[in-house]
């Protein structure tokens, strides 16, 4: 993507400078809420909370939040396919109606016509503007030599590789002229080396002239690196519903050196604000209840068996579980023994080659069967994690077993075991109050977890060929035999 134009360079609007318009944000989310009604026509689902969101004339907006947290409804918003349940989404300070053409959008998977060329595919971006053939043939040109393609105008997508494709789907994008290039994630499905090298084009595309009439670039991510490297400012977005938690401007002037120093501390910024919202160092206490009685509310006894009840108090919500492997927990407490005790939480995401949102996870998994300790950025073993680690494999899954049984979910799914008709469950029983308690999570991938956990404490297990979930059958007399401590 050549360009040689500063952005201080760029045409500039023809809306006068004192007019509201001009004045206005391109883009703006105010105080908008979005709400889902469930398959099952039960309670409507929040997926969004009250977003206030202004995208702004020449700026380079990253949202930045994990899977699940709302990121592409919120483009969806701003673009016009959905409407907001409460709240209002505004173009130019006026209120957004139908579909916003000032918006186009490159998204994650290319989302070519796979038997188009190269150049039918770009001139799908030049519906809306009803040019004579000549003119669709000089936009076509001129975007895909400004995106490095001029040559491949006859190729289909097979004949390309991922890189070329998604170069394909900014070229369509551009030539839609818009004033906002929204990106889905457009480098998630590359390779490394060819997702580097296209973000590093992007910026230079932005900081170049361009394409005409484009004012912003909204790019949505779960890329700490990649935010940093491309946008002016980065909202953080959290989880269950999607909130705004914080937004920070990133003034590290272009071209940005990733090696650098400052690149490195404004990572580290980014990755502070995320870690104190995902890990906090003082988590909200949890009590529970002791009582008698039945239903949905009762659960188990945390640690000396199945045969307590206790109850979720009101108010107390039902934490949900990583869908972590019990294998990569103790591989995470095998490094902090290779590192001595503690590893800082940014070096172990380097070490493990994983994203951050994935790192964070595995940690919280680790954490929340209090095997590992999370003081500001460091990851440390606690004492029961020290005894994990060394104990024989029997020891180790009954002490698995009594740490999950402190977890909420596995309390409620033991008690309701306990006193099914020959202790089982059908799945897809358990599947519904799963997505009831946890509507924002994937209720399959959360009973794999809890099937996984359990099995590996021989706590619960799974016949696939009956589709029910039931009590490990050696569970209640392994427990008479071993030692209460």
């Amino acid at each position: 993507m050549a360009t040689d134009t500063l952005l201080a360079e760029r045409p500039q609007s023809q809306t006068a400078p004192d007019s509201p318009a001009a004045l206005a944000p391109l883009i703006e989310l105010r105080h908008v809420s979005k709400s889902y009604v469930g398959a099952d026509g039960g309670s409507p689902v929040t997926i969004l909370d009250d977003i206030s969101l202004e995208i702004r004339e020449g700026e380079m907006l990253a949202l930045l939040g994990q899977s699940g947290s709302g990121k592409s409804t919120i483009l969806r918003l701003m673009a016009g396919l959905t409407e907001p349940t409460q709240g209002a989404v505004l173009s130019h300070g006026a209120p957004l109606a139908g579909v916003n053409r000032g918006l186009a959008i490159v998204f994650q998977s290319f989302a070519l016509y796979p038997w188009l060329t190269v150049q039918e595919n770009v001139q799908v971006g030049l519906l809306q503007r009803r040019l004579d053939a000549r003119q669709e043939q000089e936009e076509i040109h001129r975007a895909l030599e400004l995106i490095g393609l001029s040559g491949y105008e006859n190729a289909y997508p097979k004949q390309l590789s991922g890189g070329m494709r998604q170069r394909v789907g900014f070229a369509r994008a551009l030539v839609a002229q818009p004033e906002v290039l929204c990106m889905d994630e457009p480098f998630s499905a590359l390779d490394v080396l060819t997702a580097e090298s296209l973000r590093a084009e992007v910026v230079e595309l932005w900081r170049g002239s361009g394409h005409a009439g484009l004012k912003s670039i909204f790019l949505v991510t779960h890329n700490i690196v990649e935010a940093v490297f491309i946008a002016t400012r980065i909202v953080i977005i959290s989880s269950h519903p999607g909130r705004i938690r914080n937004v920070i401007p990133n003034p590290l002037p272009y071209p940005r050196d990733i090696n650098s120093k400052p690149f490195a501390a404004m990572v580290d910024q980014v990755h502070a604000a995320i870690t104190a919202l995902v890990l906090p160092d003082e988590p909200a206490e949890q009590p529970v209840a002791r009582v008698t009685g039945t239903g949905v509310g009762r659960t188990t006894e945390t640690a000396e068996g199945m045969r307590g009840r206790v109850a979720t108090p009101t108010g107390t919500r039902v934490e949900s579980i990583p869908n972590v492997p019990v294998e990569t927990i103790v591989g995470l407490l095998e490094i902090i023994e290779d590192a001595q005790e503690t590893i800082n939480v940014y070096d172990l995401s380097t070490r493990i080659a994983k994203e951050f949102g994935e790192t964070i996870a595995i940690v919280k998994a680790a954490e929340m069967l209090d095997l590992i300790d999370t003081p500001k950025d460091d990851v440390l073993m606690t004492q029961a994690g020290w005894y994990f680690l060394a104990a024989p494999a029997p020891a180790r899954k009954t002490f698995f077993r009594q740490a999950i049984m402190k977890l909420r979910l596995f309390q409620m799914l033991a008690a309701r075991l306990a006193e099914a008709p020959e202790g089982r469950i059908n799945a897809d029983s358990v599947l519904d109050e799963l997505g009831t308690l946890l509507p924002y999570d994937q209720p399959a991938k959360l009973l794999e977890t809890l099937i996984a956990w359990g099995r590996y404490a021989e706590l619960i297990d799974f016949d696939q060929n009956a589709n029910s979930v039931y009590l490990h059958e050696a569970s209640e007399s392994e427990d008479e035999d071993e030692d209460p401590e």
